[in-house]
Parts: C-alpha cells; sequence; structure tokens
C-alpha cells in the first residue's frame, strides 16, 4: 500500500456480538503488477461467514455508503464501542 491508503473503521457491538466496518482507499495490485486505486467499504459481521467489501467509484459514494451502515446499524441496536483510524501499537 502506498501513502494514498487511508481507512477508517467502526466496531460495533450488540449482545456478545463484535461487527467490523471499514472505510478503505487502497491500491489493489494485480497479478501483472498493476496497481489500481479502489475506494470500498468492508463489512465483517460473525453472523454472516465471510467479510463483504463493495467497490465504488467515487470516495463521496463509499463514504455516503459507510455512514449509512453505520447509522442502519446503530438504528437495530448495535453499540458503536470505536470509530476512527486504525490504532497501531
Amino acid at each position: 500500500m502506498s501513502d494514498k491508503t487511508t481507512t477508517y473503521l467502526t466496531i460495533l457491538t450488540k449482545n456478545s456480538l463484535f461487527s467490523f466496518l471499514g472505510l478503505v482507499r487502497a491500491e489493489m495490485v494485480d497479478a501483472d503488477d498493476h496497481a489500481k486505486p479502489i475506494t470500498a467499504v468492508v463489512k465483517l459481521d460473525p453472523r454472516e461467514g465471510q467479510p463483504l467489501l463493495k467497490q465504488f467509484e467515487t470516495r463521496s459514494a463509499a463514504l455516503r455508503s459507510y455512514e449509512e451502515a453505520i447509522n442502519t446499524s446503530v438504528e437495530r441496536g448495535w453499540s458503536v464501542v470505536y470509530r476512527g483510524a486504525p490504532l497501531k501499537g
């Protein structure tokens, strides 16, 4: 990943479950070492088995979807535990 990489995450909890939503701006590298910039929302819900990654054409569309997903989760009884840039250390 390059200096253009940006990630924001939200960790949510409900009962004894934790869920993760991420807004990712990065470069994907294919088998031929060609880099393609992407902006995506990543969702990991333990009830669904596999994480979901949805790419968007623009950063604003991805941000809108990320915010909507957080708001919908809160409306459905989830609580936000952490929201911001990934912590290191």
